[in-house]
């Protein structure tokens, strides 16, 4: 296979050797900036209620990583440059912690800690495995897992495809049924292979081109209002803040979208716009969204990290009206959709903005809106219950992020920020100000950007603070 050569990994194991994506490439040159930095730690955590055996569960795990390459991968430098190394084997990463010892009234808040404390613990991209699971007991039929993966071989769609095979080999382990994932064609290291080999040719001449000319004259950099000035360089501390879309202004959310021949992430994203532009008056707004770039079959049900990031600029000169505007977003959303394939990391080299410690290149504000099919939700393993947790990390990598979560009887989000920037009130009003807005759009999307409500103040009774179930 080209580019692949056998080495010695870190202990004197025989493993195959590959080259990193760029966008792997880019998470390696943070790390060595800020070596073991817990902000690209990406976790997944459930309460499991019922007889769960964590034996089983270790089965689960030692077969998926046979069968997943990027679970026993590390990042090593060869001659200066960064290598993933595929080891042959390593030992299972999960932990089993049990609290029952602990007074009842107690064990909640400890396991609680002990997941946060989990999640905020670093990797080093040299030593493999970079995932881990921790399961927490608290009695005999109750329990709190977290799965904890660093970004550099993960994807939000890894981690549901980790799940998924979890389930089904939990399952058939525990009813002696025989259990047969599909074979994997591909692996993610032929993924980063292939894409060197693009953007060498002329589909990464003719990105380049689109992006540049797309991106020409674009701001380096947002004027949010926050509570302090921003420090000269990024903590990544951060938190987020959980709501509720109210059912009724979701349903009216998905009406217009019909209506005006978009999707619900067009409107969502153009709310999120207006809100922009109402609390900056910046008429040039540049934000960030992840793409999947899992555009063949065979990469459906690998583990790796696929996503990149596409850069959306809209234009909202003109005071336009909220129906206007979402044309035009619809029309930057198609033609970045169209030319999502160029890494992030090939896309700043070639622009070469200004770079500083204190904010991310091109842009600071992330928009995501992330479709969850309801099985992924809630899964039923024989006699036991996974339902999802709230996020708990206290990181962040970007000014703001807002995530909306769809599922199929309801709108959730959650707005992460930086509390190098932002303090928790600013952050509550901000998520009133764009319900409110959503709201007065779907009563009428004719109106102009200026003319659209903003509401009322929020109480936090509001909002979600605990480790609460999805």
């Amino acid at each position: 296979m080209p580019d692949r050569t056998d080495t010695t990994a870190p202990g004197g194991i025989t493993a195959g050797s590959a080259p990193l994506s760029l966008t792997q490439e880019q998470l390696w040159v943070l790390d060595r900036v800020a070596p073991k930095n817990a902000s690209y730690n990406t976790t997944m955590m459930y309460r499991l209620d019922g007889p769960f055996d964590a034996d089983v569960l270790a089965r689960c795990l030692e077969r998926i990583m046979r069968r997943q390459e990027m679970l026993r991968v590390s990042i090593v430098a060869v001659d200066g440059a960064p290598r993933q190394v595929v080891a042959e084997d390593v030992a299972t990463p999960l932990t089993v912690t049990d609290l029952t010892h602990v007074p009842e009234d107690k064990r909640q808040a400890q396991a609680e800690q002990y997941l946060r404390e989990s999640v905020h613990r670093p990797f080093d991209l040299g030593r493999a495995p970079l995932f881990r699971v921790e399961l927490v007991r608290l009695g005999a039929e109750r329990h709190l897992m977290a799965l904890v993966i660093h970004h550099i071989v993960s994807d939000g769609w890894s981690l549901q495809v980790l799940l998924q095979e979890v389930a089904d080999l939990y399952a058939g382990f525990v009813t002696g049924a025989e259990v047969t994932l599909p074979e994997l064609s591909a692996q993610f290291t032929d993924y980063a292979r292939g894409q060197r080999e693009r953007l060498a040719g002329p589909r990464g001449r003719a990105l380049l081109d689109y992006w540049t000319k797309q991106l020409a004259g674009a701001p380096d950099k947002l004027g949010l209002l926050a509570d302090r000035p921003r420090p000269a360089e990024a903590s990544f501390r951060g938190d987020r803040l959980v709501f509720q879309v109210p059912p009724e202004l979701r349903q009216q959310l998905n009406a217009l979208a019909r209506k005006t021949r978009t999707s619900l992430f067009m409107v969502t994203l153009a709310g999120f716009k207006s809100l922009l532009y109402r609390v900056t008056g910046e008429e040039d707004l540049v934000v960030g969204t992840p793409v999947g770039n899992r555009d063949r079959p065979e990469w459906g049900a690998v583990v790796g990290y696929f996503a990149d990031t596409l850069v959306m600029r809209t234009d909202l000169s003109g005071n336009p009206a909220f129906a206007e505007l979402l044309t035009r977003v619809r029309t930057t959303a198609l033609g970045a959709f169209a030319h999502r394939d160029l890494p992030f990391r090939a896309l700043v080299e070639q622009l070469a903005p200004e770079r500083s410690a204190s904010r991310n290149p091109l842009f600071q504000v992330m928009f995501i809106l992330q479709n969850i099919p309801a099985r992924r939700r809630q899964l039923e393993l024989p006699g036991v219950t996974l339902t999802r947790l709230d996020d708990v990390r206290s990181t962040a990598i970007f000014d703001l992020r807002l995530d909306l979560f769809e599922f199929e009887d309801e709108l959730r989000g959650q707005l992460e920020y930086s509390t190098d920037l932002f303090d928790r009130p600013t952050v509550e009003r901000m998520v009133t100000q764009y319900l409110a807005l959503l709201a007065d759009v779907c009563a009428g999307p004719d109106r102009r950007l200026s003319d659209l409500s903003l509401g009322d103040t929020a109480s936090t009774d509001d909002f979600n603070d605990d480790l609460g179930g999805w």
